[in-house]
């Protein structure tokens, strides 16, 4: 026995496999490195949105919309930033089994679908026919200017399903009211407020992308309703009238109430601070008329916004054909609102997303898109991304002028799904459509993406620290960086670090913030002596520096301080500068940490204190730091150059960079031989040990100073008496060296480094 399907049915199944197809050859880049990769910079910043959420609602105390959770220590009103509370519930199923990037994907691949499915949606109920609206919704779903977004991360405004479903929702208000269904229609127009809840959640944005179409539509068939074409709504065309507006205005209370009471409207009311949104001119807008009939090289850039030619040149083909058969077309058609609406109601949008000029014949012509900068007060900075509802209204219009063309009806099995003939001749030439199409905005080509933040164990550690006083921690994340919408302070990786903040759950300095007061982060740039330095956006001053890092240890408080040495710059002189000065300072930081790029450090505020500085013990029972592997950071100080591999197993670094070179170290109390194994660069050199500042004798010898020859690894061995080593507690071990030579000087090699001696290890042997 087989189960028939209506037609209506089977349409609509046929949508769905054809959009999830869709999103599939979009997104497959993004779905085949799951977990691996990430699509954009701003990855990070919506999935610990979601975190956030999660973690305000089952927190007491904290709030959704004011925190300092991002750019400690200032607490941040959240009322303008991108929460995207939308997707939230789907993050929340996912993430527990599949973890957050997988939630992510299926986010944007959800996000995808929907642009396509609820267009189609639409112009089915425009009067389009199947075949015209499954390539309408197509052409918004594959657009260069949406796919921007799904490659960006942007689930905030990728989600140009919006446009279409407040049409759709609005629809049934006016089905309703014109049915005589009162009680139906104010439960649609109860819906069509939730729907602008969730329009609000997604992003601010949204609701001016969508005001672009429903309001011009709403307005259309109000107007419609009020001077009726149809007799048979004349009777009672101000009742159906009235039932709408009351339908109106619920659901505008409803969408404000929730908003309000469930939302970021009181919080966007309370906002204060000034933001940097910068000049109208620097708005990137899509270059005309080249970017509406090309495709630029790196469509995914935020700056180069282009649009590809198929929409424009479908459009102006379409234009010439209604005016060729418009009798014909005007005869046909068959939609509720009329072709020439779309038309109309597709060049603002058009013209607003050409940005702030446009050049026509060498003369720059200002264009509508400064008044909306100017009514958003410069908070509306991306004019491009208005070019969407431009392709909505675009693939509406040509959808319903080619339907009664290429598609005359023969009958009608229901009311909104005509049935259609398909000439052999128009399949061929849809098939060429599509095929142009797809070659015009190049739908085999997927922008790069992204390698995930490394993961590390010792977030988790910290994670597991909870409670008074842990809860009230700041970990500050080295570099430093922070952004918002309108300007990032640092490089980009670095702000990525808020995604830690998932793991260990506390505050942090780093991360981004759509919307804030530019006082928030402004002086890590370059004005803050130790957040600034730690940036590598300034010069260490060391007596500015220092009481600083004291100060906030103790007020913020700040209870670790990571140094990511992989975006610090690992072969260069900037990591052993931070890590050499903050290894300096005993009395407010220890490295209890060394993970691969990262070291950690923890602070003197932290409650569990600081472990010794003591270098692991041979065998033979030397306490020994192994130069250039993995977790000699804790001991290293000023003078030592990048780790190297030498011969496939010896790990050394090269001394040189300042005068002397230092180490740190916590011992035993005792006495000691120091055994040093090293070598020199190019010549012999004469080196000194000295411990705190006190020269050592060579064993055996009144000596203090020892050649050190080129050609092999030697070892020294320096007699360290135990009245020196007292108490053992922060010993400052000095290598001092006659002289240094540059590579690059003496045309050996292009390696501008100063080198004295390379040093393989560093023992201390109880006496």
């Amino acid at each position: 026995m087989s189960i028939s399907l209506p037609r209506t049915t089977r349409l609509h199944l046929l949508a769905i496999g054809f959009y999830g197809l869709l999103a599939f050859i979009i997104l497959y880049a993004i779905i085949f490195n799951n977990g691996v990769r990430v699509p954009g910079f701003d990855y990070f910043n919506y999935n610990w949105n979601f975190w956030w959420i999660r973690h305000a609602l089952s927190t007491p105390g904290l709030n959704v919309y004011v925190n300092d959770f991002v750019m400690a220590p200032h607490t941040i009103n959240f009322g303008y930033h991108a929460l995207t509370a939308f997707w939230y519930p789907v993050w929340a199923l996912i993430e527990p089994l599949a973890g957050t990037l997988t939630a992510m994907t299926v986010i944007i691949f959800l996000m995808c679908f929907l642009n396509g499915y609820v267009l189609f949606v639409l112009l089915l109920r425009e009067g389009a026919a199947p075949v015209l609206a499954l390539l309408g919704g197509a052409l918004l779903q594959a657009s260069p200017v949406t796919r921007y977004f799904y490659y960006n991360n942007h689930i905030n405004l990728g989600d140009w399903f919006w446009l279409p479903a407040s049409i759709l929702l609005w629809q049934q208000v006016i089905r309703a009211a014109q049915q005589g269904r009162a009680g139906r229609a104010l439960i649609w127009g109860i819906v069509l407020g939730t729907a602008i809840w969730g329009i609000g959640h997604t992003d601010l944005q949204f609701p001016i992308f969508v005001a672009f179409l429903l309001v011009p539509y709403a307005l259309w068939t109000l107007w419609r309703t009020l001077f009726p074409t149809n007799p048979a709504l004349q009777a009672t065309h101000y009742r159906i009238l009235g039932t709408i507006m009351v339908a109106s205005v619920l659901a505008l209370v409803v969408g404000g109430g929730l908003l309000w009471f469930a939302g970021p409207l009181p919080y966007m009311r309370n906002f204060e601070g000034a933001l940097a949104p910068g000049p109208v001119e620097d708005r990137p807008g899509i270059p005309f008329p080249r970017g509406y009939f090309s495709l630029d090289p790196v469509w995914w850039w935020w700056n180069t916004p282009t649009l590809g030619g198929s929409v424009s040149i479908l459009l102006i083909v379409s234009l010439v054909v209604a005016f060729i058969y418009r009798r014909q077309v005007r005869a046909a058609s068959a939609n509720r609102v009329g072709r020439w609406f779309w038309l109309a109601v597709l060049i603002p949008p058009l013209l607003l997303s050409m940005g702030p000029n446009i050049d026509v014949f060498g003369v720059s012509i200002p264009m509508p898109f400064r008044l909306l900068h100017a009514i958003t007060n410069g908070n509306f900075r991306m004019p491009w991304r208005l070019a969407p509802i431009f392709v909505v209204a675009s693939a509406v219009y040509i959808a319903l002028t080619w339907t009664p063309i290429l598609f005359p009806s023969r009958a009608k099995t229901s009311a909104s799904v005509p049935k259609r003939s398909l000439r052999p001749s128009v399949t061929f030439a849809l098939v060429v459509v599509i095929l142009l199409s797809a070659f015009d905005i190049r739908l085999y080509e997927t922008a790069p993406l992204d390698p995930v933040l490394q993961p590390y164990d010792f977030y988790a550690e910290i994670g597991r620290e909870q409670g008074a006083p842990y809860d009230d921690e700041v970990i500050l994340e080295v570099p430093t960086a922070a952004g918002t919408g309108e300007v990032l302070v640092g490089e980009t990786r670095p702000i990525q670090y808020q995604m830690y903040g998932m793991i260990h759950g506390k505050r942090t300095l780093n991360g981004f913030v759509s919307r804030t007061p530019v006082e928030n982060f402004w002086p890590i740039r370059y004005d803050d002596p130790l957040l600034a330095w730690l940036g590598q956006r300034r010069f260490l001053e060391a007596d500015q520096v220092e009481p600083e890092l004291r100060q906030i240890i103790n007020e913020w408080p700040v209870g670790y301080i990571v140094v990511h040495q992989d975006d610090v710059g690992r072969n260069g002189p900037t990591p052993q500068e931070i890590i050499g000065y903050l290894n300096s300072l005993p009395d407010l930081l220890c490295p209890v940490w060394v993970e691969r790029d990262a070291v950690v450090y923890r602070t003197s505020w932290h409650p569990d204190g600081c472990p010794a500085r003591t270098p692991a013990q041979t065998e033979s029972g030397a306490y020994r730091i192994d130069i250039g592997s993995s977790g000699d950071e804790k001991f290293i100080g000023w003078g030592w150059h990048w780790p190297e591999v030498v011969g496939g197993s010896t790990t050394w670094r090269w001394t040189g960079e300042y005068p002397q070179t230092k180490l740190y170290v916590d011992l035993p109390a005792g006495a000691y031989q120091v055994s040093v194994t090293a070598q020199s660069f190019v010549e012999p050199r004469q080196i000194r040990l000295l411990v705190n500042d006190v020269p050592l004798q060579l064993v055996g010898s009144t000596d203090e100073s020892v050649t050190v020859v080129p050609d092999s690894l030697q070892t020294l061995t320096f007699t360290l008496p135990a009245e020196l080593v007292g108490q053992g507690e922060h010993l400052t071990v000095t290598i001092d060296y006659d002289s240094v030579i540059v590579p690059q000087e003496i045309g050996q090699s292009e390696d501008p480094r100063k080198l004295a001696v390379a040093v393989d290890s560093v023992e201390f042997i109880p006496q």
